[in-house]
């Protein structure tokens, strides 16, 4: 059964990289991302290949066209602060950084995603 217009933007799915790929169908491999479609609905996702050490993120995008150079940096920052439960009301310690803090770090979002982080 297709829940694909019940999903947001951005779904991590390194727990059910698996399953959820089972629903959909392949259309086309890029560099560690693949193209899929529900079968139901038709819906696009770009999915993450699994990476051992990375979260796997699927998401939804409306075109075929490009689909590979699709930017999902800030989906993905968005993701790692909810994760994270927010922001602080403290500076990042990046020297000349005025961004705030995510919880449970001493940077802001942009410098942990430099760093590699995506959780």
């Amino acid at each position: 059964m297709c829940t694909c217009k019940e999903q947001p933007a951005l779904i991590e799915i390194s727990n059910t990289h698996a399953d959820f790929m089972s629903r959909l169908t392949q259309q086309d491999v890029g560099h560690w991302a693949l193209l899929m479609s529900c079968p139901e609905c038709n819906q696009l996702w770009r999915v993450d290949e699994s990476v051992k050490y990375q979260p796997c993120y699927a998401v939804k995008i409306s075109s075929r066209e490009n689909w590979e150079e699709f930017d999902s940096e800030s989906l993905i920052k968005e993701q790692m602060i909810e994760n994270r439960g927010g922001l602080t009301q403290h500076y990042c310690m990046w020297s000349k950084c005025n961004f705030k803090k995510v919880k449970g770090s001493t940077l802001c979002v942009n410098h942990l995603w430099e760093t590699g982080s995506r959780e």
